[in-house]
C-alpha cells in the first residue's frame, strides 16, 4: 500500500462575482498550479494534477518539505490549509 503524503495548500481568491475563482498550489510542489470556480473545485484540480505530478517523478516524494506551524501562522497567504494524496 502507498504511503499517503500531506501537503499544504495555499488558495488565492481572484476576481469578484462571477468571474471570481480560485487558484490553488501546493507549499512544497509549487510549478503545480491550477484554479476552480469554487474552493471545492480547485482542490480537485490540484489533487489530480499533484497525483500526475508524483506518476510522473515518484521520487519527489521523499524531498517534500514539512511546514511547521510557526511557519504557518507567520504567512501572509488568504487562506492555507491541508491536504492528504
Amino acid at each position: 500500500m502507498e504511503k499517503k503524503i500531506e501537503l499544504d495548500i495555499v488558495i488565492y481568491p481572484e476576481g469578484k462575482g462571477k468571474d471570481k475563482v480560485y487558484s490553488i498550489s501546493s507549499v512544497q510542489v509549487p510549478n503545480v498550479v491550477t484554479q476552480g470556480d469554487t474552493i471545492e473545485e480547485a482542490i480537485s484540480r490540484l489533487r489530480e494534477a499533484l497525483e500526475l505530478y508524483f506518476e510522473s517523478v515518484p521520487y519527489e516524494k521523499d524531498n517534500l518539505i514539512k511546514i511547521t506551524e510557526d511557519e504557518q501562522e507567520g504567512c501572509n497567504n488568504p487562506m492555507i490549509s491541508r491536504i492528504f494524496l
